[in-house]
């Protein structure tokens, strides 16, 4: 098959580009597959749906729609970030670490060789002579104010899937529209991550981007407070702000520091060597001492001090069962998801794992911490479609909705019109809010982005909720809801 990118709909207006067959082969291998870039694989796909078609090709319903493609992309770009080729071994010594410094690196399991790994891909890409072909709420008080079970998506009143309810009386002020804060930095760049907060006097957004980078804004005026901020070596999966610090963990295996009053900002690197990915960092007080709490592809939740860089990471409790994916924190606790499904309860005074809260069906890969009329809650979203709120005091945890029937990538809790909300972002491009006091979806959602939002923060500016948001595309986002 000759693959034009001239006769693909999203490349008619770019360069003339042409694929070599070791491309094309190294797309459609299932034992060495790779991860091809981003116009290549658009050229690749775009021209086995169009010989289809010319051809009378009848496809199943999701391998005609390029959508699901762009998803199996992303799923395909995430797997090869997280699992890098080990390197060959080198008779040089060892390169000296780099002048410029980040926080602390958790260890991580070494990545194994590409034919030792899982396949990338949930879908297969075969290519053959012309066919393209894949392997592949309950009403009034929650069940946390009331000590029993929700019955959650059977309860009688209870908003249909993918409805939301009228606002309380008075707040009908409320506006779920976006405003783009900043479009994509480069192509194939998208923000993993954000956390927001105050600096100097002014709110500060600080996002992590794939290429490594971080960089400052101010989400109200627009303005950039900063450039992009080198560090890492790969994608930037997680961000926790408490200025004047904030934490950066990447796919590279570190946890950086920064200073946030330099000008420009400057990290220094936490002692330990990169043995695989960190997935999520949060920030807490314990007894009085800022922490960095830690979840990585090494199976471990640690514990580090950001004001001794030179001093690693204490693992808390021992290793556990997979993958730690997501960690968020609230007075003194915290909570961990893991790639097996599990949620489990930390004492980070104590610095053990207090017990397992529950599971989803498929990985966790974010949670959120909150206060609920003086009750400290967890929120989980999963693969699995589900956002789940959990009580650490031991009652049992109930679904916000009905599931989404796309992977949740992110969630945040915080406050909206003197409200406590969770707010979710799926894969479906959808951000979803309920209202944690009862249970129920607030307003209708927030809109604007056209892709799935990867990290979402929420904090307060000039007494309303600001709200701050990073995609797939590379676009930033914020709201004042």
């Amino acid at each position: 098959m000759e693959v034009e990118s001239e006769r693909t709909p999203r490349r008619r207006r770019e360069d003339r580009l042409r694929l070599k067959r070791s491309t094309i082969a190294g797309m459609t291998s299932l034992e060495r597959p790779v991860r091809p870039e981003l116009s290549n694989f658009e050229v690749f796909v775009d021209t086995c749906l169009r010989v289809a078609a010319e051809n009378d090709i009848a496809l199943p319903p999701d391998l005609a729609d390029r959508r699901a493609w762009d998803e199996a992309y992303r799923e395909l770009r995430e797997q090869v970030d997280r699992n890098p080729r080990r390197p060959a071994p080198r008779s040089l010594p060892e390169r000296p670490a780099r002048p410029q410094a980040t926080i602390s690196a958790e260890p991580g399991e070494a990545a194994e060789d590409n034919a030792q790994r899982p396949p990338l891909l949930r879908r297969r890409i075969l290519l053959t002579t012309s066919v393209l072909a894949v392997a592949a709420a309950g009403a009034g008080i929650p069940y946390w104010f009331r000590g029993t079970r929700s019955p959650t998506a059977a309860a009688a009143g209870s908003p249909s899937p993918g409805t939301f309810s009228a606002l309380p009386p008075g707040e009908g002020a409320y506006s779920p529209v976006g405003k783009l804060l900043s479009p994509p930095l480069g192509k194939d760049n998208p923000v993993w991550s954000v956390a927001v907060g105050w600096l100097r006097g002014e709110p500060v957004a600080v996002v992590g981007r794939a290429d490594g980078t971080v960089q400052l804004w101010n989400p109200v005026t627009g303005r950039a407070r900063s450039g992009p901020l080198a560090g890492h070596d790969k994608p930037v999966y997680s961000i926790a702000l408490r200025p004047p610090i904030a934490v950066s963990g990447g796919v590279d295996g570190t946890l950086r520091v920064w200073d946030l009053t330099a000008d420009p900002p400057t990290s220094t690197r936490m002692s330990g060597e990169p043995t695989g990915g960190i997935n999520s960092v949060a920030l807490a007080v314990v007894g009085g001492r800022t922490v960095a709490v830690s979840a990585g592809d090494d199976r471990t939740v640690r514990i580090w001090d950001p004001a001794v860089p030179r001093h690693g990471g204490e693992i808390l409790g021992a290793s556990l069962d997979s993958e730690v994916k997501s960690i968020a924190t609230g007075q003194a606790m915290a909570v961990s998801g893991s790639a097996d499904g599990k949620v489990r309860l930390w004492d980070l005074a104590a610095e053990r794992v207090v017990r397992l809260l529950g599971t989803h069906e498929s990985t966790v890969g974010t949670v959120a911490m909150g206060v609920v009329r003086g009750r400290l809650l967890a929120v989980s979203g999963s693969e699995d479609g589900v956002v789940r709120v959990w009580d650490p005091s031991g009652t049992e945890p109930a679904d916000l909705g009905e599931p989404i029937h796309n992977a949740v990538k992110t969630v945040a809790i915080g406050t909206v019109k003197g409200r406590t909300v969770a707010i979710a972002g799926s894969d479906d491009s959808a951000i979803r809010i309920w209202d944690l006091a009862t249970a129920r979806p607030y307003g209708d959602g927030l809109t604007g982005p056209g892709t799935a939002a990867e990290s979402i923060a929420i904090g307060q500016a000039g007494g309303r909720a600001l709200v701050v948001s990073g995609h797939w595309d590379g676009t930033i986002w914020t709201w004042s809801p």
